[in-house]
């Protein structure tokens, strides 16, 4: 995978998602009913979860592709790759055998010497697939801040500003819907009504695209690779920045 086919994958598998969510809001804009409503919660939420998983996955399938050796790699990727080892020894059949542990030393001792597709299996097909990136079936802000320190990206203010917003209104909904509860979480900053839905997949969306147009940074600039972390500051910095610009423009817009 080169870098515009990577490129090319998590731009396309973001658009169709962005495109679900703003049909159905048109929807709910001509006949507003609750069952519309908790619709939008449960797609948006689907997508958050979805599209997050999928990009970050599909960016660790980019770095396996070039088999880069994982002492050219920052830590982070060590780290990651170590889940892999400790994923094939729970595998095993004779997990408790002292030769999976004589094993599990060997790769260890050597794992700075290589390459990170000999550890990190990634198949981007198989939605079960929790080795290395997984979501816990809940993607809550701190899963998701887990999910950016294992890919290597910094989990910034910006997204701490959100985080009860997020969590209030996207995640308690969607359990309490996907639950079947007939109660539904809102207080005098959040009415359960197209407005406030609007608001939340705007500020969702958000998050998703500057997560998504960073990695697509940190890979035009290879800042995946130790040499090049000098560069991540400039692009971190950046980011937090256009954060904090669009969060304030939807702030003010639903005021």
């Amino acid at each position: 995978m080169e870098i515009q086919e990577f490129e090319d994958k998590i731009i396309d598998d973001w658009t169709w998602r962005k495109r679900e969510v703003s049909d159905l809001i048109l929807f709910a804009e001509k006949e507003e009913n609750i069952v519309l409503l908790k619709s939008i919660i449960l797609l948006l939420y689907a997508h958050w979860e979805g599209y997050i998983k999928k990009c970050a996955k599909t960016y660790l399938k980019y770095i396996c592709e070039h088999k880069y050796r994982l002492s050219d790699l920052t830590e982070n990727f060590k780290a990651a790759a170590l889940k892999g080892v400790t994923a094939e020894i729970i595998k095993s059949s004779n997990t408790l055998t002292l030769e999976n542990e004589i094993s599990f030393i060997k790769k260890f001792s050597k794992i700075d010497s290589h390459t990170i597709d000999i550890h990190l299996n990634i198949d981007l097909d198989d939605e079960k697939d929790k080795n290395i990136i997984n979501t816990q079936d809940n993607l809550t802000p701190k899963v998701f801040k887990n999910i950016l320190r294992i890919i290597g990206l910094e989990y910034k203010k910006q997204y701490e500003s959100k985080e009860i917003f997020i969590s209030s209104y996207l995640l308690s909904n969607r359990n309490s819907i996907g639950h079947g509860n007939k109660e539904l979480f809102k207080d005098d900053k959040f009415e359960f009504e197209i407005k406030s839905l609007k608001k939340l997949r705007d500020v969702t969306i958000i998050i998703i695209e500057n997560f998504r147009d960073e990695l697509i940074d940190f890979a035009r600039e290879q800042v995946f690779l130790k040499a090049n972390t000098d560069k991540a500051d400039k692009i971190i910095n950046r980011f937090e920045n256009k954060l904090k610009t669009e969060f304030e423009t939807v702030d003010r817009y639903y005021q």
